[in-house]
């Protein structure tokens, strides 16, 4: 059986936290090999995390500011439901 896409508001904040994740690592210009590097988070987990946009962790997102991501307030509200 094939996947669905998520429907409703459920899709949209998925597709949110994907776009602010993927828009705050190109800004900082770094890359997963660069996070595997430094032991924050795997490639493939990452990769995971993306296709999964909710289930990124809290202690990623912090290893990810201290590798030099840097989130706003408001990217954080949006990817925790506001």
């Amino acid at each position: 059986m094939g996947r669905t896409k998520p429907l409703g508001v459920y899709g949209e904040r998925k597709q949110k936290i994907r776009k602010t994740l993927e828009n705050r690592m190109n800004d900082s210009s770094l890359g997963a090999t660069d996070l595997e590097r430094r032991g924050i988070i795997k490639r493939g987990t990452y990769y995971r995390r993306l296709r999964e946009a909710g289930d990124i962790r809290l202690k990623e997102l912090w290893g990810m500011e201290q590798a030099g991501v840097k989130f706003s307030d408001a990217d954080l509200l949006a990817m925790f439901g506001r």
